[in-house]
């Protein structure tokens, strides 16, 4: 793990990635590794060593090697559309040993060259599991309500491609949002980067994730209860 405390990210850090977005190609990359590796690899492994025991809180057994908690810059475009070798954003992300970020429920950070958030969520429909999550929605409806609306009233957006049609017409009125969604996420995202140049970055991260935590709580150990 990096022997520094996180001190915050750089203007450098942000412009980075937008010279990576117009010059996305292995030679501007490797005339810029080590600009890289310093102004975004290294305070991204900072801070996940920073948030790492506040994402323990909500799951004792995520992955608590960095190098599966960063993203990678380079992309893997085997199976994309998109050929562009590199990412021009970069994120945190909790997950389970062995598992795909996508198709699970993960607390995460983000950062692009315009904005940063942070929040909770899935982010490739997973039917299986959606529907084990609306079976924990309808088993205890205050219970989940109560957590989402103290996560909305707090700034984070409701998100996941929503059916056209409502699926479960006889469900409780307050329910259908959730329901009827082939995924579902709570994110927050701001389009000011002045909070990520300072190390208090983390603290508004780590405090995020106790708000999430009730959340994630109920979704996980409800789930592992219905096994």
């Amino acid at each position: 793990m990096p022997a520094s405390a996180f001190e915050g990210f750089t203007p450098e850090t942000f412009l980075f990635l937008m010279e990576i977005r117009f010059n996305n190609n292995k030679d501007f990359f490797e005339a810029n590794r080590a600009r890289y590796n310093r102004v975004l690899k290294a305070p991204l492994q900072a801070l996940a060593v920073r948030i790492l025991p506040c994402a323990l809180k909500m799951n004792a057994q995520f992955d608590q090697r960095v190098s599966s908690i960063v993203s990678r810059i380079r992309r893997d475009t085997r199976y994309s559309a998109d050929k562009s070798l590199y990412r021009d954003h970069a994120w945190l992300g909790f997950r389970l040993p062995g598992s795909s970020i996508s198709e699970q429920f993960t607390p995460y950070f983000e950062i692009t060259p315009e904005s940063y958030g942070y929040g909770m969520g899935m982010y490739a429909p997973d039917a299986a599991m959606m529907r084990r999550y609306r079976a924990v929605m309808l088993a205890w409806p205050s219970e989940f309500l109560a957590h989402a609306k103290r996560l909305e009233e707090r700034g984070f957006v409701l998100e996941g491609d929503a059916y056209k049609r409502d699926r479960f017409p006889d469900a409780p009125e307050a329910l259908k949002p959730y329901l009827n969604r082939k995924a579902i996420a709570w994110c927050f995202s701001s389009p000011s980067l002045a909070p990520t140049l300072a190390p208090s970055l983390a603290d508004e991260i780590a405090d995020a994730f106790d708000l999430l935590r009730p959340m994630y709580c109920l979704l996980h150990d409800k789930l592992v209860k219905e096994d």
